[in-house]
C-alpha cells in the first residue's frame, strides 16, 4: 500500500512539475511591461476580416502564401483590431490581417496594389507591450496578458485608446502590442 502511495505521489509531482514547466514555457508567468516608443512607418498588405479574432489565422496564412508567391519574404505579420471583443459580438469583430512589406520590397508596392489591399501606418509615438513567442499558444495568451497592461498604462497617463495593432515578429520571437498615443 505504501509503495502504491509513493508511486501516485511521484507521478503527481512529475505531472505538476511538467505542467508548471509547460505553462512557464508558453509565457503564462511572463509579466508584460508597457513602454513608450516611436513605431512605424509600416507598409503592409492585408485582407479585411470580420469574425472572431481567434479565427483570423487562416487569413494570415493566406496572405503569407500569396506574398511568397509574389516573391516577397517577410518575417513580420500585422493584425489591426478595430473592435473590443468585450463589447462587440465575436461574429462582428473587424480586423485587417496581413504582412509588413520590408524596405527591400517597397519598390514592389505599386504592383501589389493592383492585386491586394495595401495599407500604411505612419511613424508615431506609441504605447508598446512586448510578449515572447514561445509557440502557437502565445498568440492567445499574449492578448490576455498585454491588453490590460496597455489599457492601465494609457489610463494612468491620461491617453485615449485608439485602434491597436499587433506586430508578429517571427525573427525576434516576439509580439508587439501597439497603441498610438492620443492625449
Amino acid at each position: 500500500m505504501l509503495k502504491v502511495k509513493s508511486v501516485i505521489i511521484g507521478i503527481s509531482v512529475v505531472v505538476i512539475v511538467s505542467l508548471l514547466v509547460f505553462l512557464a514555457n508558453i509565457g503564462i508567468f511572463f509579466t508584460p511591461v508597457a513602454t513608450e516608443m516611436v513605431t512605424g512607418p509600416y507598409t503592409f498588405v492585408y485582407e479585411e476580416f470580420i469574425g472572431d479574432y481567434k479565427e483570423s489565422g487562416v487569413v494570415f496564412d493566406r496572405i503569407y502564401k500569396a506574398m511568397e508567391d509574389e516573391g516577397i519574404k517577410t518575417e513580420r505579420g500585422i493584425g489591426i483590431y478595430f473592435d473590443d471583443p468585450k463589447v462587440v459580438p465575436a461574429d462582428k469583430l473587424r480586423s485587417h490581417c496581413g504582412i509588413i512589406i520590408e524596405e527591400k520590397d517597397l519598390d514592389k508596392v505599386p504592383e501589389l496594389e493592383k492585386k491586394f489591399k495595401v495599407g500604411q501606418i505612419e511613424k508615431a509615438e506609441s504605447v508598446v507591450v512586448e510578449f515572447p513567442i514561445k509557440g502557437s499558444l502565445s498568440y492567445m495568451i499574449g492578448p490576455m496578458k498585454c491588453y490590460p497592461v496597455m489599457g492601465e498604462y494609457a489610463n494612468e497617463k491620461g491617453y485615449n485608446m485608439t485602434t491597436t495593432y499587433e506586430i508578429y515578429d517571427e525573427a525576434s520571437k516576439k509580439i508587439l502590442f501597439v497603441m498610438g498615443i492620443v492625449e
